[in-house]
């Protein structure tokens, strides 16, 4: 189909999350334009999601083995084979990326583009020497890694999130620049597995966006491996000494600073990749982040036009990429249009302990909400207290007035599970009473229902 003109009833743009609507589509007699410059399937299979924690889980039992002594084992690691770690990665990404292959190869009424792609027109692209005509267009590009404007940042072999999945040895030393989801999770996998690992972190604090009691927890609990220097803002970096030589001033006083280590990673943010698609030429509306503006109906400023996942830049996550994807489809196909609620969007950090949280945090629930706030400890619950568990803390945030469940912020070993049972309740908008459940005992999905406990207090 090279060089022809090609009309179909959906093109999607993206095949991660848009997977789900190409898929969709084909299998309901649709044609279907799936195009992907690749690596085919998107982030979350070759760089993001599942990669990064084929590798974090090594890093968590290391740790788990490394704080054995509080409960009374003395143990210790004999060696790690950080080739095998990233080899059984690498194959396992491979794997997927040739079941995602031969799905689109043989699905009907499905065409692969594995090529860029441009608008020309009004639901009109450029794939490659096609030109492709949708009824419906979904955009589903993603996002890459934004790269500060650092002085000589150019000039050094730096690693972003898709270039230390192709490591096969640590470095003895590392900085990463950045304090958020993905510099804290890899903060965690190099200091655990041996590297000296520093976090410079140009905010007063890592975690910027969770709540400052929770940030307070995890740094005291990561100072212990992480150097974590926050409010520090890297002006310039060079190569040094078989390493790099990294300068910074303090946001506070002024003073400079220097920081060396042999390698150095950015994780500064993500970049939308909507500038690669001259969005404009199809009038629709980017925002001054250059994400593609949506409705609550993932609609664009473009007629037949939807946009989902990361390229909107609303909840960068792949769990609500897919769920936008479910959603968009929806509403493109149906005359009565569902909008995308956003309050019962979970996220985690994959560190050690680990972060969750879903809904408001406390300083944005109270400038719309008389709130009651109820916290409870590990240390509050018989499995907490046998774990030797001292970090871990879990709050809700509820309505005063209505008892809504507003949002639950917890940080300590499993809050990826244990925040689940409270995005369900938010989800249906609904009251803290439902809670407070049978809870088996000892386990540490009572620290959840001691909150619940509080609030009746």
């Amino acid at each position: 189909m090279m060089g022809q003109e090609q009309d179909y009833d959906v093109v999607v743009i993206g095949s991660g999350a848009g997977s789900y609507i190409a898929g969709k589509a084909a299998h309901t007699g649709h044609s279907v334009a799936l195009i992907d410059r690749g690596p085919i399937g998107g982030t979350c299979p070759n760089t993001g999601c599942i990669p990064s924690k084929m590798i974090f889980y090594p890093a968590d039992v290391a740790t788990r083995i490394q704080e054995a002594e509080k409960v009374g084992i003395r143990a210790e690691i004999t060696g790690i084979d950080i080739a095998g770690i990233f080899s059984r990665m690498r194959r396992d990404r491979a794997r997927r990326n040739a079941v995602t292959r031969e799905w689109v190869t043989n699905t009907e009424n499905l065409d692969f583009y594995e090529t860029e792609a441009r608008f020309v027109g009004e639901r009109t692209l450029q794939a490659g020497d096609a030109t492709l005509t949708g009824e419906k267009v979904f955009i589903a590009t993603g996002t890459r890694t934004a790269i500060p404007p650092v002085k000589g940042i150019e000039a050094v072999d730096y690693l972003t999130n898709e270039s230390v999945l192709e490591l096969s040895t640590l470095p003895e030393s590392i900085i990463i620049v950045g304090g958020g989801y993905v510099a804290v999770g890899y903060a965690h996998f190099f200091s655990s597995l041996g590297t000296a690992t520093t976090i410079l972190q140009r905010n007063a604090r890592i975690l910027p966006n969770e709540e400052p009691w929770l940030t307070e927890r995890l740094t005291d609990a990561l100072s212990g491996r992480i150097r974590i220097r926050t409010g520090v803002e890297v002006t310039s970096v060079e190569a040094a000494d078989g390493g790099v030589l990294v300068h910074g001033r303090e946001r506070s006083s002024r003073e400079e600073r220097e920081f060396r280590a042999e390698r150095i990673m950015i994780a500064t943010g993500r970049r939308s990749n909507a500038d690669t698609l001259d969005v404009a030429r199809a009038r629709i509306e980017t925002d001054d982040r250059g994400f593609v503006v949506t409705n609550a109906y993932l609609e664009t400023s473009a007629e037949g036009v939807y946009t989902v996942g990361d390229a909107n830049g609303k909840a960068m996550f792949r769990h609500a990429a897919n769920f936008e994807a479910r959603l968009a489809w929806h509403n493109a196909t149906h005359p009565e249009k569902k909008a995308m609620d956003y309050r019962a969007v979970p996220h985690a950090v994959f560190c050690s302990p680990p972060v969750a949280a879903v809904g408001l945090g406390e300083e944005e629930a109270r400038r719309s909400h008389e709130i009651r706030v109820a916290r409870a400890a590990y240390e509050d619950v018989a499995k907490g207290i046998a774990m030797a568990e001292d970090t871990g803390m879990a709050t809700l945030i509820v309505d005063a007035a209505t008892d809504q469940v507003l949002g639950c912020h917890i940080v300590g070993p499993e809050a990826p599970e244990l925040i689940q049972e409270v995005v369900n309740v938010i989800a249906r908008r609904g009251m803290w009473q439902e809670l407070d459940t049978m809870h088996i005992h000892p386990a540490l999905s009572e620290v959840v229902h001691r909150a619940v406990e509080h609030l009746q207090d």
